[in-house]
């Protein structure tokens, strides 16, 4: 009778994360964007130390859905170590998960006045797959961070003007006003200062925008 219960489970657990994964699926549009929150540690715990995200989220990464027309299926543009690459969404909405702490996925999707850049983003998008990803944050070089990736097709698809604003960096702890120890280290290892008070954007700030809509939130 135990063993039939926990099977029993099990099929249940199962058919609701399936049903739960294809509502979303079908909930999605090609240019939407897909922010998530990990709770791993390292640059992702850095990262919530000094961005914030709409409500409650502390966003730490974000990608672009893109919809294969062959297929029919849904891939995640993102930029992501080592390089940017095209992801399957099913791994994208779980590529962060530890054993503990799955990321939670938020969907955001572009006001109508910018929908007729979805398609000229997508294509500077798949042009930029395979770029090494960018530690340095530094938006002069031919290399990639996650909403960087973003602010630049939507930049370039709209005539090279910006649709979300760049922010003033930081990466010092809003509590003590001193570098956090992981950005000091991280920057040292690339033998460059650290970019205090540089342009940029964050998947937080991002979230923020008044150019999108929050849809809704999924966790795996």
């Amino acid at each position: 009778m135990k063993k039939y219960f926990c099977l029993v489970v099990i099929y249940q657990f199962c058919f609701f994360f399936s049903q739960s994964h294809n509502s979303f699926a079908l909930d999605l549009k090609e240019g939407d964007l897909i922010f998530q929150e990990s709770f791993s540690k390292n640059m992702d715990s850095a990262i919530k130390q000094v961005t914030s995200g709409i409500g409650n989220y502390n966003f730490t990464h974000v990608g672009i859905v893109y919809k294969d027309s062959l297929s029919d299926s849904f891939y995640v543009i993102e930029a992501t170590h080592p390089r940017v690459k095209i992801t399957p969404l099913e791994e994208y909405l779980i590529q962060k998960k530890n054993e503990n702490y799955p990321p939670i996925s938020v969907v955001g999707r572009l006001k109508a006045p910018y929908q007729k850049l979805i398609p000229q983003a997508i294509k500077e998008a798949l042009k930029l797959v395979g770029k090494e990803y960018d530690d340095a944050f530094d938006l002069t070089n031919d290399r990639y961070y996650c909403s960087e990736l973003i602010y630049k097709i939507l930049y370039i698809s709209n005539q090279n003007k910006e649709i979300f604003p760049l922010n003033v960096m930081t990466f010092k702890s809003p509590k003590t006003g001193e570098y956090i120890p992981y950005w000091v280290n991280h920057f040292q290892k690339l033998g460059i200062p650290i970019p205090e008070g540089g342009l940029g954007i964050n998947p937080g700030a991002m979230s923020k925008s008044d150019v999108i809509d929050i849809l809704y939130s999924y966790k795996p």
